[in-house]
């Protein structure tokens, strides 16, 4: 499982380290040059602007020459993804498509892969409900969430081979400028892992097993990235009709009687939620829905 805390080897980061998005620290990395306030948001912070996106993304196409920007996309081409579309996403890609980051593959709105219609990407829910925005070879697939009755882009999840899921960041904006630290972050300390390329994977995962003994895994950006993320228990649907609450009650009603879903309302920074470990997880492979925002994750079990 390509995640953060995977890796083995060397002594992790205290698991008591907040949960902040990586770049949260970017404004003490001053060796690496300026960047544009957005980078330095905490989970919290508003939607950075398209403009303050497409910035970052350029800076880091230009931090590293494995890593580059493909073209901006037009809105006929939008318009054929089958999901709407929200005016800041397409300024953000109509000038600039998704950042290529060496052998770690695209991210992005523009994300062109199979795995948009086929593959794991069932797995996100009712067609038109998400957009991919990456995938790669150790079985990770995130994807944004959709609303189709109203068109707005939600939170960013991910979703592994097993049945764990996470709420990854707030919005598609917020991830994009993390991506776009990481590739910094990973330029600069090229010297201190085998490469670029480690260093990406390093930073990405948050699990610095492969750094150096000079890397500073004591810094806060890189204590802040190796946190765990928080885990919110999922319910069942009998245990959400009856909570009293009118929002989990909604939910429950529409679901089937073997589906969980977790209640990430209160969620402030990246958090897992592990329905196959709840025991009355009903088997087979989660399919996801999300309600509410996307504050309400939803897996059922589909064999």
């Amino acid at each position: 499982m390509y995640r953060r805390g995977a890796g083995a080897g060397k002594a992790k980061a205290s698991p008591k380290a907040p949960a902040l998005c990586a770049d949260q620290d970017y404004r003490a990395a001053e060796h690496v040059g300026a960047v544009c306030e957005a980078s330095c948001m905490t989970w919290n912070s508003e939607v950075p602007s398209w403009q303050d996106v497409v910035r970052v993304l350029r800076e880091a196409s230009a931090a590293e020459v494995s890593v580059r920007l493909g073209e901006g996309v037009d809105d006929e081409e939008m318009d054929g993804w089958g999901v709407p579309v929200p005016e800041p996403i397409r300024e953000i890609c109509r000038r600039v498509g998704a950042l290529h980051v060496g052998g770690h593959g695209d991210f992005g709105a523009p994300y062109r892969s199979a795995a948009v219609s086929s593959g794991a990407a069932w797995r996100c829910g009712e067609p038109g409900s998400f957009r991919v925005v990456h995938t790669h070879a150790c079985a990770e697939t995130y994807y944004v969430d959709i609303d189709p009755a109203t068109g707005a882009w939600g939170p960013v999840f991910k979703f592994w081979e097993n049945h764990g899921a996470e709420l990854v960041a707030p919005s598609l904006q917020h991830w994009l400028v993390t991506v776009a630290g990481l590739v910094r972050y990973a330029a600069r300390d090229a010297e201190h892992f085998d490469g670029f390329s480690t260093a990406f994977l390093n930073w990405f995962t948050g699990d610095f097993a492969d750094a150096g003994d000079e890397f500073p895994e004591d810094s806060p950006a890189a204590l802040a990235r190796a946190a765990e993320p928080a885990t919110t228990l999922p319910l069942t649907v009998e245990a959400a009709c009856a909570s009293g609450d009118p929002v989990l009650a909604g939910v429950g009603s529409r679901l089937p009687e073997s589906a969980l879903l977790a209640d990430l309302r209160g969620a402030a920074g990246p958090t897992e939620v592990p329905f196959g470990r709840h025991p009355q997880w009903p088997g087979g492979t989660p399919v996801y829905g999300r309600f509410h925002g996307g504050s309400i994750l939803v897996a059922v079990g589909q064999t």
